[in-house]
């Protein structure tokens, strides 16, 4: 039975769907209603906290970040005990490793968290339209950043794992894993490679999936693309700033 790569996005820390049009967001071409979250309001010593000096998907410099898409890829067996065939090793103890391992088919699941945070500077006022309209600015940088997260996890990355070496090797031509010492019983060895395998793929998948998430990133944020929402939120916070006093 061949592979199959399911694909998965949860979002813990925002429940709520946000009504894009309530707002005037434009929502990027690609993402669905449920992609458009409520973002979670910090302050600055969390969102720094939040945000790792390398993180692709920072707005803005370090010394004003507005906003901040985290994605995290998570690579997982759907039931890795019936999945890995084991075998004896010739001239070894059954009862002992090591043992071989094949992989037989099935679900490998492809599970991205998805987190946004705006700064609580960020945060609207109802009645207060500039503020609603600096939201939305920020807010939109942000949907591009969960645009790329989702059109990597769906198209970019799935055709790309049957390239992947070690996908390759033990998946797709299920070739066999000899794992284990003679020290180690059966029921040992067994439950050891489930973790060790389970990490393997898991490790691979990520480190191509980061690669191509930190590249998107980095471009989203270059200075020169950044600038033009900057300067449009700096425009809007100038306009609140010299409006008369109602």
């Amino acid at each position: 039975m061949a592979v199959t790569f399911r694909s998965q996005i949860r979002w813990p820390k925002n429940d709520l769907l946000l009504p894009a049009d309530l707002f005037d967001v434009s929502v990027p071409s690609g993402l669905g209603l449920m992609d458009v979250r409520s973002p979670k309001f910090v302050d600055v010593t969390e969102m720094m906290r939040l945000t790792p000096n390398t993180s692709p998907s920072v707005s803005g410099s370090l010394a004003m970040v507005e906003g901040l898409v985290k994605p995290e890829l998570t690579v997982s067996f759907s039931n890795p005990a019936s999945q890995w065939r084991r075998s004896p090793v010739s001239g070894v103890n059954a009862n002992r490793g090591p043992c071989q391992f094949q992989f037989t088919g099935g679900e490998v699941l492809l599970d991205l968290t998805l987190e946004i945070y705006l700064l609580r500077t960020a945060e609207y006022n109802p009645d207060d339209d500039l503020s609603v309209q600096i939201f939305a600015r920020l807010y939109e940088h942000e949907l591009l950043h969960v645009l790329d997260a989702v059109e990597i996890l769906k198209n970019w990355l799935p055709p790309r794992l049957n390239t992947e070496p070690t996908v390759v090797r033990y998946l797709i031509q299920s070739q066999s894993y000899t794992y284990g010492t003679p020290s180690m019983s059966v029921s040992q060895v067994e439950k050891e490679f489930q973790a060790f395998i389970t990490k393997t793929i898991h490790v691979a998948v990520r480190n191509m999936w980061a690669t191509e998430s930190n590249r998107r990133g980095a471009l989203r944020d270059a200075p020169a693309q950044y600038k033009i929402v900057q300067d449009k939120v700096d425009n809007l916070r100038a306009r609140q700033i010299n409006r008369p006093h109602r």
